[in-house]
């Protein structure tokens, strides 16, 4: 009958994906369907969960994802340092920036003391850095921990990511760059990833969800942000799903 009096009959609504529960806890945030698609409500915006249409370029992905794009690629660690050699292998590079605004407002930012060096981060944040710096005291005196411990490129940082209109990390006070001197730098190097942070370092941020810039193939190893989302197994897209965006 619908089809006699000219009428489309509607799509059924979409099943809730069982990884929003995760989302909505970690970035406390809200979804719901609109137009038998769902959406994530965050900072007075709203963002298709899984946006339909053909796969996109990487970079058009980076600058409007949709919140699944956030999971697409599992992120590696906690584990060995490996070489990333996969092009446009970036594991929680992709961010839905209102989902970030939304979680971590700059109200709660508050000064810390890392090994020495004073710095901003979100409230949300700090304890577990405070962890991550407990568990580098035991190698905070070999020599190569102690070269990127020495200085620090930075916390809170209110600025766009370099070359692009993307806010960093650290403008939401969930990043921390160590010593840029002896570190890696996708931009700065030719010949492909290079990396000279030590494994301890690497395990230790990451055991407190602490996401590393060297797990990037546009690397950037002096860089870690605070990503618990990305190790909680409750987010991670189906692996029929994970490599279905580029």
């Amino acid at each position: 009958m619908a089809a006699l009096l000219g009428r489309t009959a509607l799509a059924e609504p979409e099943p809730r994906p069982p990884q929003l529960a995760c989302v909505e806890r970690h970035f406390a945030v809200t979804a719901s369907l609109v137009d038998g698609s769902w959406r994530v409500h965050a900072d007075g915006v709203d963002t298709a969960w899984r946006r339909p249409g053909p796969t996109r370029a990487f970079s058009a992905t980076l600058d409007d994802p949709d919140v699944a794009d956030m999971f697409v690629e599992r992120y590696p660690g906690p584990g060995p340092i490996q070489p990333v050699t996969t092009v446009d292998s970036d594991p929680g590079r992709i961010r839905v920036e209102s989902l970030f605004r939304a979680a971590y407002p700059k109200k709660g930012l508050e000064r810390v003391t890392f090994f020495g060096h004073p710095i901003q981060v979100h409230q949300k944040a700090a304890p577990s850095l405070a962890r991550v710096a407990a568990r580098l005291l035991a190698v905070a005196e070999q020599p190569q921990v102690k070269l990127f411990l020495a200085t620090l490129g930075g916390g809170y940082n209110d600025r766009m990511i370099a070359g692009t209109q993307r806010r960093s990390a650290h403008a939401f006070g969930l990043a921390i760059d160590l010593n840029p001197k002896p570190s890696h730098y996708w931009r700065w190097e030719k010949g492909g990833w290079k990396n000279a942070v030590p494994q301890s370092i690497v395990d230790a941020f990451e055991a407190e969800g602490w996401a590393w810039g060297g797990r990037w193939y546009h690397f950037d190893t002096m860089h870690f942000e605070y990503r618990p989302e990305l190790f909680d197994s409750n987010c991670q897209l189906p692996e029929n799903l994970s490599r279905a965006r580029p």
